[in-house]
């Protein structure tokens, strides 16, 4: 039987060792996010407006990531088709989104708000579902299920878990 480290994408199957780079990307990533997200929060926290400690911290990372432009970036300004569709994806969702989360972030604690970010890929699955006709498997459902029960978990008060024991 084969486990999800021993399969692909393309559902070859391949050694864990193959696989272990992409989770500690994938742990990185988690870490920044988290890592941006208190720090915008302690920025507003000193009173700091949303829209000044997003800003800083979304140029602080724009700054970090400009050599990854560099060393990959050329397939996106190969044309002025890849360009305008970077252009759009930063301007639209990814610059209205964050406004939008810098200002909930400036009302709730940091950990809330990124733990309510993982609505994101249940909203792009369902979305790509039901517009683009993608079909997801049984194991996607589930993925949607957990997300949205840690959600709900996450959503009730304390005190429901403490009357229940």
């Amino acid at each position: 039987m084969l486990s999800i480290a021993d399969a692909g994408n393309d559902g070859t199957t391949g050694a864990a060792a193959s696989v272990l780079p992409g989770v500690m990307l994938g742990l990185l990533a988690g870490l920044t996010y988290a890592l941006y997200s208190w720090t915008a929060r302690r920025l507003m926290q000193r009173n700091i407006a949303p829209r000044a400690a997003m800003g800083a911290t979304f140029g602080l990372g724009g700054i970090i990531l400009i050599p990854v432009l560099l060393a990959t970036g050329a397939p996106l300004l190969a044309t002025w088709v890849n360009a305008s569709v970077g252009l759009y994806m930063a301007l639209v969702p990814m610059f209205l989104g964050y406004v939008c989360y810098g200002h909930g972030l400036a009302r709730i604690p940091a950990s809330t708000a990124t733990t309510i970010t993982l609505s994101e890929p249940v909203v792009a699955a369902c979305l790509a579902v039901v517009i683009v006709g993608e079909h997801l498997s049984a194991a996607g459902w589930m993925g949607i299920a957990l997300i949205l029960t840690c959600l709900i978990c996450i959503s009730l008060p304390v005190k429901a878990f403490n009357q229940k024991s």
